[in-house]
C-alpha cells in the first residue's frame, strides 16, 4: 500500500500538495496530469530522493518519510532508464541484485538474472550494452533491474514517453503483466491519456500540483470532478452554466441555449461538460430523439481530420464539438458553411 498524509513537496517556487492519497496493496495506480503539475516530485518523495517540506509518506502502513532511499525496498524506473553504459545488461540486472537493501539474502546472481531477463523479454540481450540497445529494449532491462531487488513498491516515471510507437503496446503489457506476477503496488507517472488507460487500474489527477480525482478510470473519464479534470481528459465541450428557472435538471448555458441533464444542477454558476464523442450529428431531415434528450441545429464552422474520425465544430451557440466517422461524415456532406442537428443525450452532460 502507499499512502500520502498531507504530503507537500517543493521545488524551487512551485510547490505541490497538501496531497492525500492512498494506493491499495497490489494495485496499479497511475498519476496523471499535464506536464508541469508535479507528477514526478511525488515520485522523488516516494523514493526518498526527495524530502518532504510536510506530511508523511507510508508504504505497507510503515512511516518511511525520515528514511533514507536505499532502506525504502522501492524500485524506480525513469523515462530513459539510467542504465549504466560501461556494463552488460547481465551486468545492469545484476546490479539491482548486489545493491539490495541491508538484510536481504544474498543470492548467486546468475540464476535470478536470467529469469528476470526471461520475464522482461531481453534473454537473447544478455551480453549487450546499452549504447547497442532500442528504447524499449533499454527500459525492459531498466525494469529488470528494478524487479532485481525485490521491491515492495515499483515507481515508473514516464517509462514509455522514449519508447516508439511499436514498442510501446508490448512494454504496457510486460508492465501490467509483471505487476501482478510479482503482486507489486504499481505508481505510474503519465501524461498521455491513452497510456494511462492501457495500464491503469485506478487515476490519480495531478494539476497544477493539486491532487483533483482519484477514481475508477471510467469514473473520471465519465464524470470528471473538475474542469481541470474535464479538460485534461479530452472533454471538448466545457461550458458556463446555471438551472433553468424552475428546473434543475435544464441547464441555462451562459453563451445562449438550454440543454437537458440527468445530474441535478447546483445552485449558481457551474459548468456543463460533453464528450464530443457522446454527441450525434445528423442532417435537419434526420434529426431525433428520445425523451430527455436535447435537439439543436447550427451551422459547421470547421471539419479537423483525424485518420478514422473527425472533429466537426458546429456553431449552435455555443460552439459544440462532436466526433463524426469517415463515412458518416461523407454521408452526411458535412462541410463548413452546411448546416446540421446535434443531438445530446441528457446522460451525456455532466454538471461540474
Amino acid at each position: 500500500m502507499i499512502g500520502l498524509r498531507g504530503v507537500e513537496v517543493a521545488a524551487g517556487d512551485f510547490s505541490v500538495g497538501p496531497l492525500d492519497l492512498d494506493v491499495p496493496a497490489g494495485e496499479y495506480a497511475v498519476l496523471l496530469g499535464p506536464s508541469g503539475s508535479g507528477k514526478t516530485l511525488v515520485l522523488e518523495a516516494l523514493a526518498g530522493v526527495r524530502r518532504v517540506r510536510a506530511g508523511r509518506l507510508l508504504l505497507d502502513g510503515e512511516d518511511v518519510t525520515q528514511l533514507p532511499a536505499e532502506r525504502r525496498k522501492v524500485g524506480l524506473v525513469f523515462q530513459d532508464g539510467l542504465l549504466f553504459p560501461h556494463l552488460t545488461v547481465a551486468q545492469n540486472i545484476a546490479y539491482g541484485l548486489g545493491a539490495a537493501w541491508p538484510g536481504r539474502r544474498r543470492r548467486s546472481p546468475r540464476p535470478e538474472v536470467a529469469r528476470l531477463a526471461a520475464e522482461t523479454g531481453v534473454a537473447d540481450l544478455i551480453d549487450r550494452r546499452p549504447a547497442t540497445l532500442s528504447g524499449g529494449e533499454r527500459q525492459r532491462v531498466a525494469l529488470a533491474r528494478a524487479l532485481a531487488a525485490g521491491p515492495r513498491v515499483l515507481l515508473l516515471d514516464e517509462p514509455l514517453s522514449a519508447v516508439d510507437a511499436d514498442a510501446r503496446g508490448s512494454l504496457q503489457d510486460l508492465l501490467r503483466r509483471v505487476s501482478v506476477d510479482e503482486g507489486l503496488t504499481v505508481l505510474h507517472v503519465t501524461h498521455d491519456l491513452g497510456e494511462a488507460f492501457a495500464v491503469g487500474g485506478l487515476f490519480a489527477v495531478l494539476v497544477a500540483g493539486r491532487l483533483q480525482q482519484v477514481g475508477a478510470p471510467h469514473d473520471v473519464l465519465r464524470r470528471p470532478a473538475t474542469v481541470e479534470v474535464a479538460r485534461f481528459t479530452g472533454a471538448r465541450n466545457v461550458f458556463e452554466a446555471r438551472p433553468a428557472p424552475g428546473d434543475s435538471r435544464r441547464l441555462a448555458l451562459a453563451l445562449g441555449g438550454t440543454l437537458r441533464t440527468s445530474d441535478s444542477a447546483p445552485a449558481g454558476m457551474s459548468h456543463a461538460v460533453i464528450r464530443a464523442d457522446d454527441i450525434t450529428v445528423a442532417s435537419l431531415n434526420d434529426l431525433c430523439g428520445g425523451e430527455g434528450d436535447t435537439l439543436l441545429t447550427g451551422r459547421v464552422r470547421r471539419v479537423t481530420h483525424a485518420g478514422a474520425t473527425s472533429v466537426v465544430e458546429v456553431d449552435v451557440p455555443p460552439l459544440f464539438q462532436a466526433v463524426v466517422g469517415a463515412r458518416e461524415l461523407e454521408a452526411l456532406g458535412i462541410e463548413p458553411g452546411s448546416t446540421v442537428g446535434l443531438r445530446v443525450p441528457a446522460a451525456a452532460v455532466h454538471v461540474v
